[in-house]
């Protein structure tokens, strides 16, 4: 098999001059990408960083961390992509989990960062693209280096990528990918939605986000274009779709909602989009293919752990509640609590075979055991097949809010919210919301006087902004089974039904 960086070596010689990343109005060719990846690799070999290290990439959007996440990968490190923004108590477990040999980031996120040196033991070390104190600056460093090839042996077996969950049981997991997987990462969508090398997708998400990062490998994989911007502005959405020339666009459904509700705009129904792969976008698909004149507008299936099981095929008619096919080399089968595959429309937990899955739980070797069996991963979501193989999921086994794109753990809501002293007991759940899908709501009941905006100011203060809870309800107390367990689902049903969103 080809691994990932081997793929890149041979853009590099077959396609050199194409664009391959396309940013903020600068395009960056198949050749420099690959000659500026190298450097990079070769300046971490000389900060001493060695195979199957940890390497933290913590930045915003730019064609340096491109660079970056690629040369690590060539370095024979493993690549572990963080959000910048997340509060510190979660950021800071992140990388004592993680233990990174450096911490590669930006001077904006650096300034955010630089309060959890002290809460890793043994310290972080540091590295920036730009000067800031106690960091190693980046720049003259990859501008010195090397083009040449790095000398690193590779294998499919070895380590490429730790990603983490996002704690569904109120600790997130690190999830373990080898480069056999990373390899095989976006072939599933060129071969099902027909991506060319002609076409030039579009991400508008952060660059440790799945869906933009899908957007990156997948173009690698068609030999085509990505383009993406710092951050999302909807005001200037259709001309970045105009100046990039986007023919396929990567987003959430969140986004989705937030276009439909800006005044029309001209440049809207003259693009040339034919594919959006909106994650969550199902409840708005209609609207969104009526007012932008996109047909094909699909959804998918997929998790951290697991990768992309289902898409919708393009072209195929929409079968409501359905998040598509298996993707080709992929399978899956609805189990019961003992593991027995069901029979059509009868709804088990989810269990997938894929290349895509996991390699392990990074030091976690019991939760490793109870997922992956016999080769298959067993994913906690529930959903049944139909008779044509159609997959359509129905809720989660883990509690987790997906929130406008984020999955939010409600256990970490609920640990931080009751080491306010006048909260007795609190359950978190999400509840429907037309734009995010989903909002977050906390119950809460008080042992002392506390207001919701004390309260709100807690969690602000401890959580990230997409993490604190936007409504708020005091009761005396919550709905409990007789083993004294927070009834949530009673909770949910007082808010009117929800489905969460797939993808």
């Amino acid at each position: 098999m080809e691994l990932i960086t081997e793929l890149v070596a041979r853009r590099a010689r077959e396609q050199g001059d194409k664009v391959f990343l396309y940013h903020e109005g600068m395009p960056c060719s198949y050749s420099l990408f690959h000659r500026w990846s190298n450097r990079f690799a070769h300046v971490l070999l000389e900060l001493g960083v060695e195979k199957g290290d940890r390497v933290t990439l913590a930045m915003t959007n730019t064609l340096e961390y491109v660079v970056a996440a690629f040369g690590i990968l060539k370095a024979g490190a493993i690549l572990h992509p963080v959000n910048p923004a997340l509060g510190g108590r979660e950021l800071s477990y992140l990388l004592r989990h993680a233990h990174p040999k450096l911490v590669v980031t930006d001077v904006q996120s650096l300034k955010r960062m630089a309060a959890l040196q002290s809460k890793v033991e043994g310290g972080l070390r540091w590295s920036c693209f730009g000067e800031a104190p106690a960091a190693v600056d980046l720049r003259p460093l990859v501008e010195a280096a090397s083009e040449g090839s790095v000398p690193v042996s590779i294998e499919p077996e070895d380590a490429s990528t730790l990603l983490y969950t996002s704690g569904t049981t109120g600790i997130p997991k690190g999830v373990l990918f080898r480069h056999r997987a990373t390899g095989a990462a976006g072939q599933h969508f060129v071969e099902v939605l027909g991506i060319r090398p002609v076409d030039v997708i579009l991400a508008v998400t952060p660059l440790f986000h799945g869906n933009a990062w899908g957007a990156v490998v997948t173009a690698l994989q068609a030999g085509g274009t990505v383009a993406f911007p710092k951050v999302f502005s909807a005001s200037q959405f259709w001309p970045l779709v105009h100046a990039a020339r986007a023919t396929v666009l990567y987003t959430l459904g969140t986004i989705l909602a937030i276009l439909l509700n800006q005044p029309p705009s001209p440049l809207e129904r003259t693009s040339q989009l034919r594919i959006i792969l909106g994650l969550g976008s199902a409840p708005i698909r209609e609207p969104v293919r009526q007012r932008f004149g996109v047909d094909d507008v699909v959804e998918c299936f997929g998790s951290t752990d697991a990768g992309i099981v289902t898409i919708q095929p393009v072209g195929a008619a929409l079968r409501p509640g359905s998040c598509g096919k298996p993707v080709p080399g992929v399978e899956v089968r609805i189990v019961d609590e003992e593991g027995r595959t069901l029979p059509p429309r009868q709804v088990g937990e989810i269990a997938v075979r894929s290349p895509h899955c996991l390699a392990e739980y990074f030091r976690d070797p019991e939760q490793t055991r109870a997922a992956l069996r016999e080769g298959w991963f067993f994913t906690g979501d529930l959903g049944f097949l139909d008779e044509d193989g159609w997959l359509y999921f129905v809720d989660r086994k883990r509690d987790v809010i997906r929130r406008g794109g984020e999955n939010v753990s409600s256990v970490y809501v609920e640990k931080v919210l009751r080491e306010h002293p006048a909260v007795a007991e609190v359950a978190v759940i999400g509840v429907p919301d037309p734009i995010l899908g989903q909002e977050i709501k906390a119950f809460v009941v008080p042992s002392g006087p506390v207001t919701e905006d004390e309260l709100q100011a807690f969690a602000a203060q401890r959580l990230a902004k997409f993490q604190v809870p936007r409504y708020w309800e005091f009761r005396t107390t919550l709905p409990k089974t007789a083993t004294q367990r927070v009834e949530k689902y009673k909770l949910r049903a007082e808010c009117g039904p929800h489905r969460p969103m797939l993808g």
